[in-house]
């Protein structure tokens, strides 16, 4: 071999230091047998020691082969010899190929592996990023959930906010609801007519016997008083201080009279308690038997000590009270059958909860059911619910507290001067007086107006009305919207404006409509029939002949895309567009009458807003507050489709009318909630001065009593504390006039 091969064998060489050393072949004895020398021994392996890691063993180097086998120089050249130097050289060349392609396939196997191990470490960086990935995908997906769940927790607490304060409102409903059905059941409804001749005759005869009742109560304050003032005449046989037996028999005879003459009065009392059902009337009934019961023990034990005059003109005047609410109340409730007996079509005011806007609204809508209206007047009131729970724990506090003083002195008998005593403050004239009077003055006020009220359980059902429902007739009555001009651009003629402007308005079904094609009658012009007509916001659409109509408000135009002239922008001016063309501008009149301003205004003073059910679509909320000069955010108009909803004949169907109507207008209306307002707050602030008076009062005669202090409890002074309190009901009864 030359020495180009004697390099390569060396750098073949160089190239497989890197092999490992291993026992299946050895790197010397490759090289000696491919250099042509014997192949060396293999080199044993040595013994791995057990504590010791293994070392890899590193080849010996063998001695340096010949390249080039020395020739004789003086060795002659036969064929033979260069046959067998051809055979060295091809074997040479062929041992040469067989360890090049070793060589390729141990380099191919470990750039196979080295792909593998890249391959493998890819894999695992590619698992490692993906498991990365997950889990940073997989904490965002946890942060996200933690934020929706704590947005659906809010929404949550928000709709059951919601709901638990709809639920509350609803809950009263269906309580009221379920009182109605189970009052119901006790109302026997009469002929209006009859029902209020009947009410009018009762209260004429109640109205004579109070004054008879009145007399007899002021003669038994005089007999009572008289003994005490040396100034007031009084013959000596009925002083009762000189000869107590024929005065206080003069005094058990008034009453005895008085209870003849108010009988019906007195046994109301027994019967409502014996049927379950106590009324003020009740302690009237009991106060009247405490006093006989103490003019009778005054009789038998003349020296049991305590006060010597009875309570006798207390409970008469108590009887006289009771006698004229009932006279009250039964005037009230004629008046109010007068008026349905006058209405033909009454509409009914009604306090429906309307869930879509989660607020009570004052509704006029038709009467669903005569006779509904007669049970609410029928129906037990205010105060009727309010004596179901005073007047037990006042008749059970007044024989307690009776029973205490009584024998905390050592004398049975002083029982029966206690529980009257206790019985005469119990039930104020204040207390007595709270409903009649008032009722009746606010049916007198409504029955001029037009209108007739249930009662005053009904009058605070109208009272809690958040929003009051207004119709175009309410804001502007017939005869207050009128045409003022036509501008015509020249397209067509001012006939033709005015027909279309009317066949759109009155197919509509608009007040505006009726206005128009009276109008367009006065003119003797050309009435149209337009077809597909559409209300849409601020404006309505349809087609006339083979034309297509819009008739709208600027706001309708700029939204169309239609210009207008600067002299033609106003709250009150209708665009008529033919053809996408704008042909005429129609000027109008919205004059505001003077009972609706005053109704307006009432309402203002009232703190109460104005929900606009209206499809004209020129009357907006801003039109109505500018032209009744009210303040901004009074007036609110729902979408086209709200205002279908609250004009549906059935939106009120299933509530309990609390009262009735016999004219149009906003001013019957307004004088209803006005009414209504002025009932409800005046019976609630005297019901409760009249519970304040009663409570204090009985505790102050048991203070009284229980110290032996006859002294400070004479007639004169039950009837002073009784008249005091009744001062301030008296004027607030005044107000509802």
């Amino acid at each position: 071999m030359d020495r180009k091969d004697d390099m390569d064998l060396e750098s073949l060489k160089n190239m497989l230091s890197d092999v490992p050393d291993t026992d299946e072949f050895d790197l010397d004895s490759i090289i000696a047998e491919v250099s042509g020398q014997a192949p060396a021994k293999a080199a044993e392996p040595m013994p791995k020691a057990s504590a010791e890691p293994e070392k890899p063993v590193e080849p010996q180097p063998a001695p340096a082969a010949e390249t080039k086998a020395e020739e004789p120089k003086t060795a002659p050249r036969n064929k033979k010899d260069k046959t067998a130097k051809k055979a060295a050289e091809t074997a040479a060349a062929a041992e040469h190929e067989s360890v090049e392609e070793a060589r390729e396939a141990r380099i191919a196997a470990r750039e196979q592996k080295m792909a593998e191990r890249e391959r493998r470490t890819a894999q695992k960086i590619a698992e490692r990023q993906a498991r990365r990935e997950a889990k940073l995908a997989e904490k965002e997906a946890a942060e996200k959930a933690a934020e929706q769940q704590e947005i659906v927790e809010e929404a949550a607490a928000e709709e059951a906010s919601r709901k638990a304060s709809i639920s509350r409102k609803q809950a009263r409903a269906a309580r009221i609801a379920a009182d109605q059905a189970e009052e119901e059941e006790d109302i026997k409804l009469v002929d209006p007519e009859v029902a209020m001749h009947a009410a009018r005759r009762r209260s004429g005869i109640l109205s004579f016997r109070s004054l008879l009742v009145l007399i007899l109560a002021a003669a038994a304050a005089y007999l009572s008083f008289a003994p005490s003032f040396e100034a007031l005449p009084l013959p000596v046989v009925l002083d009762i201080l000189q000869n107590p037996t024929i005065g206080i028999g003069a005094l058990a005879a008034l009453q005895i009279l008085a209870l003849l003459i108010g009988i019906d009065v007195f046994g109301n009392g027994f019967s409502s308690l014996l049927h379950g059902r106590p009324a003020r009337g009740t302690l009237v009934s009991f106060a009247e038997l405490a006093s006989l019961l103490h003019c009778a023990s005054l009789l038998v034990f003349p020296d049991q000590g305590g006060v010597a005059v009875p309570y006798t003109a207390v409970s008469i005047l108590l009887l006289y009270a009771e006698m004229r609410e009932a006279r009250g109340r039964s005037l009230a409730q004629a008046r109010s059958y007068r008026a349905v007996c006058e209405a033909e079509q009454p509409l009914a005011v009604y306090s429906h909860y309307d869930s879509e806007i989660d607020a009570c609204n004052a509704v006029k809508c038709p009467l669903y059911d005569a006779s509904s209206f007669l049970t609410e007047i029928e129906r037990p009131d205010t105060v009727d619910r309010f004596s179901l729970i005073y007047t037990p724990i006042a008749l059970a506090l007044a024989i307690i507290l009776s029973l205490v003083a009584s024998f905390n002195c050592g004398e049975p008998v002083r029982f029966f001067w206690a529980f009257s005593a206790i019985l005469s403050v119990s039930a104020p004239v204040g207390l007595l007086c709270a409903f009649g009077a008032s009722y009746k003055n606010t049916a007198s006020r409504l029955l001029r107006s037009g209108a007739a009220i249930a009662g005053a359980r009904q009058a605070n059902l109208l009272r809690g009305t958040e929003k009051v429902m207004l119709l175009e007739n309410d804001l502007f009555p017939t005869g207050s919207i009128e045409l003022e001009a036509i501008d015509n651009l020249g397209r067509i003629t001012d006939e033709q404006i005015l027909g279309c402007a009317a066949a759109l308005t009155e197919s509509a079904g608009l007040e505006l409509g009726r206005v128009l094609t009276d109008t367009t009658k006065e003119r003797f012009g050309i009435t149209f029939t337009a077809r597909d007509v559409r209300l849409v916001e601020g404006g309505v659409t349809g087609a006339v002949g083979t034309s297509r109509i819009v008739l709208g408000t600027a706001a309708l135009m700029v939204k169309m895309g239609i210009p207008i002239e600067s002299g033609h922008k106003g709250q009150i001016n209708m665009y008529l567009v033919v053809d996408n063309a704008l042909a005429g501008v129609l000027t109008m009149r919205y004059q505001t009458t003077k009972n609706t301003y005053k109704a307006m205004r009432l309402m203002r003073r009232m703190h109460m807003n104005a929900v606009l059910a209206v499809r004209d679509f020129n009357i907006s909320p801003a039109m109505v507050e500018e032209e009744f000069d009210l303040r901004r955010g009074f007036a609110d108009q729902p979408d086209p489709a709200g205002v279908d909803r609250l004009l549906n004949p059935n939106y009120a169907k299933g509530d309990a009318p609390a009262a009735i109507l016999t004219r149009e207008g906003a001013g019957p209306f307004m004088q209803v909630l006005r009414g209504a307002d002025k009932l409800a707050g005046a019976v609630r602030s005297a019901l409760t001065l009249g519970t304040f008076a009663g409570l204090l009062g009985m505790l102050i005669v048991f203070y009284l009593l229980y110290q032996n202090a006859a002294d400070a409890l004479p007639v004169m002074n039950i009837l002073l504390y009784q008249l005091i309190w009744y001062i301030p009901v008296f004027i607030i009864t005044q107000q509802t006039r």
